[in-house]
């Protein structure tokens, strides 16, 4: 039987699960030594599915990057967002994306890119988080920040042309996902903080072109 892989214990776990240079590939996963870069797959795989919150910060780690200003990449992580929080929402054991999700590419430039960007914030986080009202990030209330997540993620196809705005939103799913993954309670609520502004803007903007 196939080794099922651990979720990451920290953020710099994860990014090393994804650094092309520091590869930590989990026991029973094929190799990929000879391709340029991931799959969307590839990385979930890495990562593991035994942790929403570790799934859910792939692709909003990507956002939060430089990457975000690629046309059509706040839609396509958007989706992937949207469709892995909609899975945890409902309590899916295991994670299914859509091929044409699945299949989307990072070239090992674009992974470095991500990885170096996000090393120094990444260590300071690790350092500040620990158990903290873990009350708030364990089931039932842990719905809400899913339901958060979902309702941001949802508006990124729409705005990707706001300028920082996927990058400050993802930054909020992000941090949300963080405190789903160590339990902390206090990461949580800056998250909340981060995607009540996002929503807030989201319907200045609505209720001012109508």
């Amino acid at each position: 039987m196939t080794p099922v892989p651990a979720a990451p214990r920290s953020l710099v776990e994860l990014l090393n699960t994804l650094d092309p240079d520091h590869p930590q590939k989990p026991p029973g996963l094929p190799s990929i030594e000879g391709e340029d870069g991931l799959t969307i797959q590839q990385m979930l795989d890495r990562v593991g599915p035994r942790s929403f919150g570790a799934v859910l910060l792939v692709p909003a780690l990507i956002l939060v990057s430089p990457l975000s200003i690629i046309p059509l990449m706040p839609t396509l992580g958007g989706l992937i967002i949207l469709t892995i929080a909609t899975q945890a929402f409902f309590g899916r054991r295991h994670l299914w994306l859509p091929k044409f999700l699945a299949a989307r590419h990072l070239s090992t430039e674009q992974l470095k890119k991500v990885v170096n960007n996000l090393r120094k914030p990444a260590t300071w986080l690790d350092n500040f988080s620990r158990n903290r009202l873990t009350f708030l990030t364990a089931p039932p209330l842990d719905r809400f920040a899913l339901l958060a997540v979902m309702c941001v993620a949802a508006t990124w196809p729409f705005l990707e042309i706001v300028p920082m705005f996927t990058s400050i939103s993802a930054g909020g799913v992000a941090l949300v996902a963080f405190s789903m993954m160590v339990r902390d309670g206090i990461v949580l609520i800056a998250g909340y903080s981060v995607l009540a502004g996002t929503l807030i803007f989201v319907l200045r903007l609505v209720t001012g072109i109508f």
